[in-house]
């Protein structure tokens, strides 16, 4: 049955896992770089005459943010398989519990991958709305737990019923 309400937030937390890959995490600018942090690279936006007057973001290769990438894939696929598991409960429970946890972990990466940019370009970050969404993330699959538990005990109480 995916027409069920824990499905629905499953889903929202699909789609916000999604939506992260497309919108920028956060923007380093400075006097003399400019970097956009994305979940599955770094673009730098500073045109560098210069070489001498390079700075240490440019050596920041497409391989940097593969363990955040893969996470948020791994993520994506977790709660799209739990969905779909929805005549096993308990199992719906531990993977979006699982979900749970790998977006904390992914959240810790992100703040941790933040301060290494910040170090390396002189600056603060400026958040965009795309560092929300692992967080709104962790809210649908709380929420979706909640209402599994909730089939669960009325499917329970039902059998004690007969």
């Amino acid at each position: 049955m995916l027409q069920r309400i824990q499905s629905v937030f499953m889903f929202l937390a699909v789609i916000s896992g999604v939506l992260i890959f497309f919108f920028p995490i956060a923007s380093y600018l400075s006097e003399t770089s400019s970097l956009v942090f994305y979940i599955h690279y770094i673009e730098n936006l500073s045109h560098q005459p210069f070489p001498e007057m390079a700075t240490a973001a440019q050596e920041y290769s497409p391989w940097f943010t593969l363990p955040l990438s893969g996470g948020q894939l791994l993520i994506i696929i977790l709660t799209f398989v739990s969905i779909f598991k929805f005549k096993k409960r308990i199992l719906q429970i531990r993977l979006n519990s699982l979900n749970i946890f790998l977006n904390v972990l992914l959240v810790g990466g992100i703040f941790y991958y933040n301060y290494l940019l910040e170090e390396s370009s002189k600056t603060l970050a400026e958040y965009g709305f795309a560092a929300a969404f692992p967080l709104m993330a962790i809210i649908f699959l709380f929420l979706g737990s909640f209402y599994i538990r909730k089939d669960e005990r009325l499917i329970r109480s039902a059998n004690r019923l007969r």
